[in-house]
């Protein structure tokens, strides 16, 4: 039996694809088993990322050059177009995907993502607090101080949070979820008075006056908020008697008003707020394992483990398509090219894995991901291999060389935003020699 040509190429390239992705499960076994240090495990990333760059360099752009003088400057429009259509795909679709539960898949990455929601969430809660007119006269050096020891609250629906006439110890700030505000009338039911959402806060009045509670509160969903302890505020009393005189004179005068205008909340409130977040801005660095444990597990563990699945997918497919054009071309596979995915996948996946294990996930889950990815890299390659014509004329030239350009875009941001960052992170001063080191090694390979 014959095998058509297409076929026999596309088989190639399957068995390329596999070849230069096998390192994914080998390198998530590799980090599971291992557990290398941090330093170390920086230094490999970024030897990998050096020798995709030396790969992407020659293999991917390398030839541009010639094919400009040989066809004119619309193969770099085609190649500018390529590559700039590529790097933002992947980055929307990365941060799409981080947004909901991929950013465990990378430490680095990890971290960012946890510092940003979280410092969007303290804006949030700036803004709201900066509705209470009483709040507004603590400085803002005191509130950021403030603002640092306010603690996460997940509530389950029907947790009651607390009853009216209840000794008020704090004040709530909601981030997602449904409350209901209760009140009854001596022996009488209890009658939903309000319903807050999201951005909303309540309790604060009791708190400042320190009186008893007025109304209850209870969760009717699944609630997501920041309590702010009445003994934390306390501390902050304590340290400026005027704020004392000035809160008992405004809670006394404005026992009823809950929040100011629009008006007043955007004029004489923006300079508080700044004041605050500007004394609030801290390092990424700061966010620990746990806190990103704690926002992995808000995200849902099987709409995360699918966005993990996915983030590391986008970073494959490029790479497989490139294979399977690099094979079906006229020139046929670079080995360069294949050692520079294999040695750039080895220390991506030790370092994902082990982010993912740190992140709770099972060791089964974690090898199906990345073995998974592996077969669908060889499909990749496969497909790239018998759908993009080997020797394209006319338009289809540029219409294949703009499709190159996309996938080595996207493989090059992917680089700058994942692989270096997560690098440099804990590598330090080392991860440009590591770079190098990767970049030259792929160099000997293509001299070989």
């Amino acid at each position: 039996m014959v095998i058509p040509m297409e076929l026999g190429i596309g088989t190639e390239a399957l068995l390329w694809g596999l070849g230069s992705a096998v390192s994914l499960p080998l390198g998530a076994m590799l980090g599971l088993w291992w557990k290398p240090r941090r330093r170390l495990g920086s230094a490999f990333t970024a030897f990998g990322a050096g020798a995709l760059l030396f790969a992407l360099t020659i293999e991917l752009f390398g030839h541009v050059p010639h094919h400009v003088e040989e066809h004119g400057y619309i193969v770099f429009l085609a190649t500018l177009v390529g590559a700039v259509s590529g790097g933002v795909t992947f980055d929307v679709l990365n941060q799409y995907l981080n947004n909901r539960g991929a950013f465990l898949r990378r430490l680095s990455s990890a971290r960012s993502y946890v510092f940003r929601v979280r410092m969007a969430r303290t804006h949030e809660l700036v803004k709201e607090l900066s509705r209470v007119d009483v709040l507004r006269q603590v400085p803002p050096e005191l509130m950021a101080k403030l603002i640092d020891e306010v603690e996460e609250e997940c509530l389950l629906p029907g947790h009651v949070i607390f009853r009216q006439g209840d000794e008020a110890t704090a004040m709530y700030f909601i981030v997602s979820g449904e409350v209901e505000i209760l009140r009854h009338n001596g022996d009488g039911p209890e009658t939903t008075i309000a319903c807050l959402g999201a951005n909303d806060t309540f309790g604060e009045m009791s708190l400042l006056r320190d009186a008893p509670r007025s109304a209850g509160a209870r969760a009717l969903t699944n609630v997501h908020a920041y309590k702010l302890n009445k003994s934390d505020f306390d501390i902050i009393l304590a340290e400026s008697p005027d704020l004392q005189r000035s809160l008992k004179e405004l809670t006394d005068n404005r026992i009823d008003a809950l929040s100011n205008s629009d008006s007043d909340i955007e004029g004489g409130s923006e300079s508080w707020r700044r004041g605050i977040l500007q004394r609030l801005s801290v390092p990424a660095q700061g966010v620990t394992v746990k806190d990103i444990m704690s926002e992995g597990a808000a995200t849902g563990s099987t709409g995360a483990a699918m966005a993990i699945w996915l983030g590391i997918l986008i970073d494959g497919i490029p790479e497989s398509l490139v294979i399977g054009m690099l094979t079906a071309g006229a020139a046929g596979m670079s080995l360069s090219f294949i050692a520079g995915v294999f040695l750039a996948n080895l220390p991506e996946a030790m370092s994902s894995a082990v982010s993912m294990r740190s992140g709770g996930m099972g060791i089964k889950k974690i090898m199906l991901m990345w073995g998974s990815i592996c077969i669908l890299t060889g499909l990749g390659a496969f497909l790239g291999a018998v759908l993009i014509p080997a020797n394209p004329e006319g338009m289809v030239f540029y219409v294949v060389l703009g499709i190159e350009a996309f996938a080595a875009g996207a493989m090059l941001t992917m680089i700058a935003e994942t692989m270096l960052p997560e690098a440099f992170e804990h590598g330090g001063a080392i991860v440009g020699l590591s770079t190098l080191a990767g970049f030259l090694t792929t160099l000997f390979v293509k001299i070989l």
